[in-house]
C-alpha cells in the first residue's frame, strides 16, 4: 500500500501542475450561482490562454447568471494509473466583447459535443487554483453510509455552540444524509 511506503493517500498539488493539468483536459464543470441563488453547474469545453479559461456559450443561463453574479469555479477530474486527481478554478467569470481577445484565446477552435450555436465567449480569471491527488489504493475499509451518517453527527458542534465563521480554504461541515431504509423503498 501507498500509506506503508510512505506515501501521502492525499497530496495537494502545486499551482504549476494545476496548470499542466487544465492545459491537459478540454472538458471541466463550471459552477455558478443562478438567478434564483442556487447553484448550477454547466458541463463546458475549455481552453487556457494567459492565465485565464475561456469557453463559448449558446444564450441561456450560465450567460445571464455570470452578468449578474460573476463568482464562478471551473472543476476539471482524471486519473492515471497510481491515482485520481482534481482541479478547481475559483474566480470572476465574465462574457468577452473584444473580437481580439476572443481570436488570440484559441476558443474560436474549440470542439463542442453539444451542437447549439454558441455565440458568446465567457473568460474565467482565476483567483485560486488548488488540485489534490488521491492515490489508489490508500482507501480505509468501506463504512455503511449510516455508520457514516452517525460519526458525522456525533462529531457535529451543538447548534447553539459558537462557532468562528470559515477561512477561505477550510473544509465545510459535511452535511449528515442517511441511506433510505430497503424496507421504505417504493420497489420494496
Amino acid at each position: 500500500m501507498a500509506a506503508e511506503r510512505g506515501e501521502r493517500p492525499i497530496e495537494e498539488l502545486g499551482t504549476a501542475e494545476c496548470w499542466g493539468l487544465l492545459e491537459s483536459v478540454s472538458l471541466g464543470r463550471l459552477a455558478v450561482t443562478g438567478l434564483d441563488g442556487a447553484p448550477d453547474v454547466f458541463p463546458l469545453n475549455y481552453t487556457v490562454h494567459n492565465g485565464s479559461l475561456y469557453a463559448r456559450s449558446a444564450h441561456g443561463a450560465k450567460v445571464l447568471d455570470i452578468a449578474i453574479r460573476p463568482a464562478a469555479a471551473l472543476e476539471i477530474d482524471g486519473e492515471d494509473d497510481a491515482s485520481h486527481w482534481s482541479v478547481v478554478v475559483r474566480g470572476a467569470a465574465a462574457r468577452v466583447e473584444h473580437d481580439a481577445e476572443i481570436r488570440d484565446s484559441g476558443v474560436l477552435r474549440l470542439d463542442s459535443a453539444n451542437p447549439a450555436s454558441k455565440p458568446h465567449v465567457i473568460r474565467l480569471t482565476p483567483s485560486t487554483v488548488t488540485g489534490r491527488r488521491f492515490r489508489k489504493g490508500t482507501h480505509n475499509a468501506p463504512q455503511s453510509a449510516a455508520a457514516t451518517a452517525e460519526r458525522e453527527v456525533a462529531e457535529a458542534p451543538a447548534p447553539d455552540e459558537k462557532r468562528s465563521p470559515p477561512r477561505r480554504g477550510d473544509r465545510p461541515t459535511p452535511i449528515p444524509h442517511f441511506a433510505p431504509d430497503k424496507d421504505d423503498s417504493p420497489n420494496a
